[in-house]
């Protein structure tokens, strides 16, 4: 994600059109990051959405000591960990039934890595991984969901995840690694993801 700061400071004057224009280069990125932390498109949608709308209330006031798609990533993550603890004390109170059901396959944008010149054969072998890892995720516990976002898809030290999340370093490597075994089962041929639980 890249966003150009002469446009974060026309944002700050107010320009006309600058928030819009930040907004639809940041959008996607900050959507798929919602989406992997939360595994609910539903959800992702509305986190996005707040996530915007603190962008709105409180760009005048970033004073850029770090870059602002750092900002912005911290925004994001800290709106998603709010939504997983509302979710869970709701979950705690009867308020909601159950994790809702991740989108399938057609649903979901997957980027495919690769050489254009695969053949039809590669291509369809890398969808479907490509579909298996997305669903694996999605049937990961919450917990160890976060971390394998934070960790291994958004790239940040095992201390910063700790911070975010307010447990030790420790705990994050023990949950890593039990989510590494999990989705390593999930995602081997034969295994049933879509159907079952976490």
């Amino acid at each position: 994600m890249q966003v150009d700061p002469a446009l974060v400071r026309a944002c700050q004057r107010g320009e006309p059109g600058a928030l819009d224009d930040l907004v639809r280069a940041t959008y996607t990125d900050v959507y798929a990051l919602c989406r992997r932390m939360l595994a609910d498109p539903h959800e992702a949608a509305d986190a996005t959405q707040e996530v915007f709308v603190k962008v709105v209330r409180s760009i005048v006031g970033f004073r850029g000591d770090a870059a602002f798609t750092t900002w912005l990533h911290r925004v994001t993550v800290n709106t998603c960990l709010s939504t997983i603890r509302k979710r869970s004390r709701a979950r705690s109170v009867g308020a909601v039934p159950g994790a809702s059901s991740f989108a399938s396959p057609d649903d979901m944008r997957i980027e495919l890595i690769g050489s254009d010149e695969a053949g039809p054969a590669e291509v369809s072998e890398r969808h479907d991984l490509a579909a298996r890892a997305e669903l694996a995720l999605a049937k990961l516990p919450e917990d160890a969901r976060t971390v394998v976002v934070l960790r291994d898809i958004e790239g940040l030290s095992g201390k910063e995840v700790a911070e975010l999340l307010g447990i030790s370093e420790n705990l994050v490597k023990v949950r890593l690694h039990r989510a590494h075994q999990k989705l390593r089962a999930l995602i081997e041929p034969g295994a049933s993801v879509a159907g079952e639980g976490a």
